[in-house]
């Protein structure tokens, strides 16, 4: 089954996928008629369809890829069924300059192929007798321009006249039925279900913002934290510094003391030595004054 066409106006966004079923419809001016055009594709086959918006005439075609790709051999410039058909959206869609389209009668194709061909025009007769039934036909032309020349790829799609009625009755009943569900989605209860979901949202949109604000005060707490454990190890390394100094100072004065030391005890031991000394003297000098007063003694 084919998806149902999404209608577009002026440019649309869409990609004719070669694995699955893909539409498109645009409004196209051809030679300031607006017309309508639809295309398909389904597998290796490509449905088109254009509607004048005015008269509601309608022509239809469908193209496999063996035709599409034998139909741009002929014109000397091959394209794959693929790329010819990611062109046809371009064109339609008008997001490349190097693709137009344009909408053709049998009459003006022949004219377009005569002047081609240089003009040539012998073969009127065959195609007086059946112009009514070929000018019914038309024909949407792909031209692609390429540097210094035009390539001009025809699909034919033969007449289908004027919408059925009935299926036109058809359409209308299910747009309508469509039109109702949608309006049913917006009744009081979609309302309050959109109301409650907007509730729930904003409630999410509160909670976060509040946990954005706490984040934010354990952040600042955190640089603070960190600017205050910096501080400290700077206090740290400079008291670490002071004790270096302090303790390099202690070892010069213990080395200090110790020579000091060793001078008094050299000093204590000269000194005790020379006490020994006097005494030793003094006890001599006291021997002989002992002698002497003996001696005294004797003469007197």
């Amino acid at each position: 089954a084919v998806e149902p066409l999404a209608r577009r106006g002026g440019c649309g966004e869409v990609t004719l996928a070669m694995d699955q079923p893909a539409g498109l419809q645009v409004d196209y001016v051809f030679r300031g008629v607006e017309h309508a055009v639809r295309v398909v594709v389904s597998g290796q086959v490509l449905e088109l369809e254009v509607e004048d918006r005015m008269t509601a005439d309608q022509w239809r075609g469908q193209f496999d890829a063996s035709f599409i790709e034998d139909l741009t051999h002929k014109t000397g410039n091959f394209k794959q069924f693929n790329i010819f058909c990611n062109m046809l959206e371009s064109a339609l869609t008008q997001s490349s300059e190097s693709v137009t389209l344009d909408l053709l009668t049998y009459t003006d194709l022949e004219s377009l192929r005569n002047r081609k061909m240089g003009s040539r025009s012998g073969r009127s007769g065959p195609l007086a007798s059946r112009s009514a039934q070929l000018n019914s036909k038309r024909y949407l032309i792909l031209i692609y321009s390429v540097e210094f020349d035009r390539i001009h790829y025809p699909l034919p799609l033969p007449y289908q006249g004027k919408p059925d009625p009935v299926v036109l009755q058809g359409i209308i009943r299910s747009l309508k039925e469509e039109l109702g569900r949608l309006r049913g989605l917006d009744g009081p209860d979609a309302r309050d279900t959109r109301d409650t979901e907007i509730w729930h949202l904003r409630e999410q949109v509160s909670r976060l913002a509040s946990e954005k604000r706490e984040l934010e005060a354990q952040l600042g707490q955190s640089r603070e934290e960190a600017l205050a454990g910096r501080a400290a190890r700077q206090e740290a390394e400079a008291l670490r510094g002071l004790v270096r100094g302090l303790e390099l100072e202690l070892r010069q004065e213990r080395g200090l003391g110790h020579r000091g030391v060793s001078r008094r005890s050299q000093d204590c031991r000269r000194l005790a030595k020379e006490l020994e000394e006097v005494k030793a003297s003094e006890r001599s000098l006291r021997a002989r004054l002992r002698t002497v007063n003996t001696e005294l003694a004797v003469y007197k």
